[in-house]
This record gives C-alpha cells, structure tokens and sequence, in this order.
C-alpha cells in the first residue's frame, strides 16, 4: 500500500515527474442511479451503486455472518463491475500539516488510466495500465514503461484499494462486521499495521464491491483518509486511454 512502495518504482517516478503544471479539473457527469452518500468525516460522495455484475451482492449475503474471520473471504468473493470511472481523493496528515491528491481513475478490462492533480487543480502524474506494463509521463514529456508488480494499483493511484484488505495477514483483521452508511450496505473492518502500529477503517460498497472510504491513526492522531467522491459504472464516451504518442497500448 501508501508504505510499500518500492524504491525502483520511486525512481521511476521520479525520472517521469517534472514538477507541477497548468490548472486543470476533470468532472464526470452523473447518472440518474446514483446516490449521495455520506462519507465518514468527508461530506458526501456521489455514487453510482446500481452496476451491471453477474451476481446480486447482496443476495450472497443474506444469510452470511460477517466477522472478523471471514470478512477478507466475504471482500475477496464480491462481483464487481469490469469498467468504472471514479475520483479518489487522498489527503495525508504530517503533523500540523496536511496535504490532498486526487485522483481520476478510469477502468476497461486490463486498462487502467489514471489522471492525478492537486488539491488546487495543478496536473501531478499520468498514467497509463495494462495487464504486464505500467505507462507514465507528465505533461508533454515522453513516457516511460515499467513492468507492473503485484498488487501495484494502490501504489500508482495513491490509494488504497479492497485487494489491500484481502491480501492483509489474519492477525492484522481486529473487527468485521456488515454496516449501513446512509442506508447502503457496507462491508467495515477495522485493521492493524503491526510494524507501525497504525490503526485502519475499511468501507467497502456491497452493491459493487468497490472501497468507497478507508482511514488511518496512530496514537489517536489522523495519518490519512481515502474517500470515492464519484463513481460512475458506466464509462464515459471520451474515455481516454491513448498515449501521448496516440496509441493505445495491448
């Protein structure tokens, strides 16, 4: 997750990143399916929770108990929409200070784009995932390609994700149960990070299977907070997920 990025990846990024650019903001139009959910200490988030799986979520957990011993199972076996466009707004706490990244996530099949800027509408990172490759550039400077590494979504949109919860030891699990949030059923875990001793919230949409929320303290103080501000399961038809050079890689 947020703590294990590797230092080839940090070096990568670092090549492809060239500072801070011209005011930019992405907004996504919403369905008439969508609903207003109220986020933990995040105002409200405006969700599209009526999407086009194989399975009814719900239906499979009608007669499960949640707990902390099966939720990582329960997590793991939830139906989820092939294509979304999302925004994950990430804010980190450093002491007094606090700093905000967003970003505009949009996935077909394999192909994960990814589009970051700041709190104050300024570009960050462009990326670009496929199934074996991970694209990056920034601006109009070239790209670069690195191979992809487990797990390693989290990682390129700076947040935190429900495979995090699933591939967590089972000692780290201290609390699941099923949960409502403004009337939408929830998977909730509470979790530790046994080397830091970070304590973690998980909310996990059950209609799609998506982390819609998730936050961190240590010692009683916020380390950082994660919240969906939008989702729609229906991509949008200027989807883009070509490289600067205008192809579009397999």
């Amino acid at each position: 997750m947020k703590k294990r990025s590797t230092l080839a990846l940090i070096s990568a990024m670092a090549v492809v990143a060239v500072g801070i650019f011209i005011s930019f903001f992405l907004s996504f139009s919403v369905t008439d399916d969508s609903y207003v959910i109220t986020l933990p200490g995040q105002g409200s988030a405006i969700i599209d929770t009526s999407p086009d799986v194989s399975v009814n979520n719900r239906n499979k957990l009608k007669t499960i108990s949640v707990t902390a011993d099966n939720i990582q199972s329960v997590v793991s076996s939830l139906h989820r929409p092939e294509n979304y466009q999302c925004q994950m707004e990430m804010v980190y706490y450093y002491q007094t200070q606090q700093t905000t990244m967003v970003s505009n996530l949009w996935k077909k099949g394999d192909l994960v784009r990814i589009s970051q800027h700041t709190a104050d509408h300024k570009d960050g990172q462009q990326i670009l995932l496929t199934s074996d490759w991970a694209y990056l550039w920034a601006g109009d400077q070239p790209f670069a390609r690195f191979p992809r590494q487990v797990n390693d979504l989290d990682l390129y949109s700076r947040a935190p994700s429900y495979e995090d919860l699933v591939q967590m030891s089972r000692d780290q699990i201290l609390f699941g149960e099923l949960r409502e949030l403004d009337g939408q059923l929830c998977l909730y875990a509470e979790t530790s990070d046994k080397l830091t001793g970070e304590l973690e919230s998980w909310y996990i949409l059950v209609e799609n299977g998506l982390l819609i929320y998730a936050s961190g303290s240590l010692n009683g103080v916020n380390t950082y907070r994660c919240a969906m501000m939008e989702l729609q399961t229906e991509l949008a038809e200027d989807a883009d997920f070509t490289l600067p050079d205008g192809t579009i890689p397999q």
